[in-house]
C-alpha cells in the first residue's frame, strides 16, 4: 500500500469509576439510589455505548476503529491488570488509544500510556488537558480534542505522521554526493530525516535508471505502448510526434520498476549533472513527465534531485491526497506581491488523485522535439488557494505561505516554461525566509498552513509561515 492510503488504527477505551457505596462528598453529590455502584454501571454501559456510537459516524476516511473497550475501576483508585488487559491484543496495533468523555477517568489513561507506549487522546476538556499535561511532561503523548469535528481534523494529521514514517525515497544520484550541484540548498543529512521523521531513503546511480528504460521486458514495453496511446488520445492538443514521447514513457516505466525493485514510493533525480553528460540527449528523455506521473498516484517526486521539496511535495501529497505542483520561484509583481512557480511539471490531478484528468496538451522540452511535458493552464483557476512550503536544508524547518492563483505563463513555450502566477501576502517577506530554505518550492490547492504548524508541533519540525 502507497503511504497516501495507509490507514490509522484508533482504540477506543471508556473508563467508568465505580464508587464502594452510595456516599456523598467533595467529589460526588445526588440521591442515594443513583450513587450505587449498580446505577454508576448502567450509566457507564450508557455512555460508552452512545461514545462508540458517535465515534463510528464521525470518523474521517482512511481510518480504522479496533474493538471498543469498556473498562471499569474503583474508588481505591487502582486500575486493575485484569482490566487492563481488556484492551489486547489490539491496543498493539494501535496509532491512538481514543479515551471517551466519561468521568474521573485521569488515571486509567496514564496507567494505558504507560503499559503500552501508546499516544493517548480524549474528547472533552478538563480531564483531557489534564491527561494530556501530565503525559507531555514525561516525553510521552497526550492528546485533547473539544469534539468529534476537532478529532477528524487531528485524524488526518496522525494519518499523515504514519504515511511519512512509510516513505522511502529512491534519490537517484550522479556521483559521489546526494547534494546536487543545481540545488546546493538540497538537505545533506539523509539519515536526520529518518531519525526526526522515520523517512527513510535508498540512493542509486541515475544512470542504472535511464539504463534500465533500454532494457525493458515485453510486457513492460507493452506497457510503454498502452500508456503512450492513453497521453496521446486524453490530450486536448499534442505538439511532438508519438515516436519523441515513447522515450519519456519508457524512463517513467523504468523508474516505476526501480521503485518496486528498491521497495520505495517516493523519487527524485538530478538534471544538471546528467545534462552535462549528456545522458538524457542520448536517450531522447527529460523527466518531466515521470514527476507528474508519479505524483497523479500518490508517488512524492521532485526534480533536481532536491530532497527539500520533495519533502515538501510527500507532506503536502498527504495532507491533500492531490498532485502536488513545483518549481523555482521568481518575481513577477513586487508592488502586487505576485510571484512565479515555474517548472514543467503539473499534475493531472492536482484537483484530488482518484479524481478526473484536469485538461492538458503534450509540448516537447526541447527545440530538438523531445523531452515529455505535462501543460496545464493555471489561469483556469483564478482566484483559487493555494499553499506553498519548502523545508530547510537541515531538514528541521519548513517554509510555509498562502497564496491565490491569479494566472500563468509559459504554457506553449519550449524548455521549463511552465509557471503558475500566485499572489501572496508579503512577496518581499516571503523572498527574505526564503534565504534559510533554499529556491524551489512545491505548490497545492487549498490552505493547508494551519495543519502544517500542527504537524509541526506532533512531529517536531518548526513551521515558519511567511
Amino acid at each position: 500500500m502507497l503511504p497516501v492510503n495507509v490507514e490509522i488504527n484508533v482504540k477506543p477505551v471508556f473508563a467508568q469509576l465505580i464508587h464502594s457505596g452510595s456516599y456523598e462528598g467533595p467529589c460526588r453529590v445526588g440521591a442515594k439510589a443513583d450513587l450505587s455502584p449498580d446505577a454508576e454501571r448502567q450509566r457507564g454501559r450508557a455512555q460508552f455505548e452512545i461514545f462508540t456510537s458517535e465515534l463510528s459516524a464521525a470518523l474521517p476516511p482512511r481510518v480504522r476503529l479496533l474493538a471498543p473497550t469498556y473498562l471499569e475501576w474503583h474508588d481505591d483508585f487502582v486500575l486493575p491488570q485484569y482490566e487492563l488487559a481488556k484492551l489486547e491484543p489490539d491496543v498493539f496495533e494501535a496509532d491512538l488509544v481514543l479515551m471517551g468523555p466519561g468521568g474521573l477517568d485521569q488515571y486509567p489513561a496514564i496507567s494505558i500510556a504507560h503499559g503500552y507506549s501508546k499516544p493517548i487522546g480524549r474528547l472533552g476538556w478538563v480531564g483531557s488537558v489534564d491527561i494530556a499535561a501530565y503525559l507531555r511532561s514525561r516525553g510521552m503523548e497526550g492528546y485533547a480534542f473539544l469534539d468529534y469535528e476537532h478529532l477528524s481534523e487531528m485524524l488526518t494529521l496522525f494519518r499523515v505522521r504514519k504515511a511519512l514514517q512509510s516513505t522511502r525515497m529512491l534519490v537517484a544520484v550522479e556521483g559521489n554526493s546526494s547534494v546536487p550541484s543545481g540545488v546546493v540548498s538540497s538537505i545533506w543529512d539523509l539519515e536526520g530525516l529518518k531519525k526526526r521523521y522515520g523517512v527513510d531513503y535508498t540512493c542509486v546511480p541515475a544512470r542504472d535508471i535511464v539504463e534500465g528504460m533500454h532494457d525493458l521486458g515485453q510486457e513492460a514495453l507493452e506497457q510503454v505502448e498502452a500508456m503512450t496511446n492513453r497521453l496521446l488520445d486524453n490530450a486536448q492538443d499534442v505538439h511532438m510526434s508519438r515516436e519523441n514521447v515513447l522515450p519519456s514513457v519508457a524512463f517513467y516505466v523504468a523508474t516505476r520498476k526501480a521503485l518496486d525493485k528498491y521497495e520505495c514510493n517516493a523519487f527524485t533525480i538530478p538534471c544538471f549533472e546528467l545534462c552535462a553528460k549528456q545522458v538524457p540527449a542520448t536517450s531522447r528523455v527529460t523527466f518531466c513527465l515521470t514527476h507528474t506521473l508519479l505524483k497523479d498516484q500518490g508517488i512524492p517526486s521532485a526534480c533536481e534531485a532536491d530532497t527539500n521539496v520533495l519533502m515538501a511535495i510527500t507532506l503536502l501529497t498527504y495532507l491533500s491526497r492531490q498532485s502536488v505542483f513545483m518549481g523555482n520561484s521568481y518575481l513577477v509583481d513586487r508592488k502586487e506581491n505576485i510571484l512565479a512557480v515555474h517548472h514543467d511539471v503539473p499534475g493531472l490531478k492536482m484537483k484530488g488523485i482518484g479524481g478526473p484528468d484536469l485538461p492538458y496538451e503534450l509540448r516537447p522540452f526541447t527545440t530538438g522535439g523531445w523531452g515529455v511535458t505535462v501543460r496545464y493552464d493555471f489561469s483556469r483557476d483564478a482566484g483559487a488557494p493555494v499553499t506553498l512550503a519548502r523545508f530547510n536544508p537541515a531538514g528541521t524547518k519548513v517554509l510555509v505561505a498562502k497564496g491565490e492563483i491569479v494566472g500563468s505563463d509559459g504554457f506553449d513555450k519550449v524548455g521549463c516554461s511552465l509557471s503558475a502566477h500566485i499572489k501572496v501576502r508579503d512577496i518581499v517577506d516571503l523572498f527574505h525566509k526564503e534565504l534559510d530554505f533554499g529556491h524551489h518550492l512545491a505548490m497545492v490547492y487549498g490552505d493547508y498552513v494551519d495543519p502544517i504548524k500542527q504537524l509541526g508541533q506532533m512531529m517536531g519540525f518548526e513551521a515558519i509561515e511567511a
